[in-house]
């Protein structure tokens, strides 16, 4: 979210003044640099755990299913969200 709200205020600051963006139209663009952002460090915060001799999960197909992994993993990118 702060990716999202610094993008959203620098590209309405610039490009909106520049272009005559709205202020919603700015937003959008910030959502779409920190969707990207947390895209590509996804990739790199799972290979920082691998290096870091982090264990991984290994659930199989049937745990994976199971209701508590589901509410888990929720769980999980809801407080990855919020921080």
């Amino acid at each position: 979210n702060s990716v999202m709200l610094h993008a959203g205020n620098a590209i309405d600051a610039t490009l909106g003044v520049t272009f005559g963006l709205s202020t919603l139209a700015a937003a959008a663009c910030g959502q779409v640099c920190s969707d990207v952002a947390g895209v590509t460090f996804g990739g790199v915060i799972e290979a920082l755990a691998s290096k870091l001799g982090l264990p991984s999960a290994h659930l199989s197909e049937e745990q994976l299913g199971t209701g508590v992994v589901k509410r888990v993993g929720l769980i999980g990118s809801v407080l990855g969200v919020m921080t």
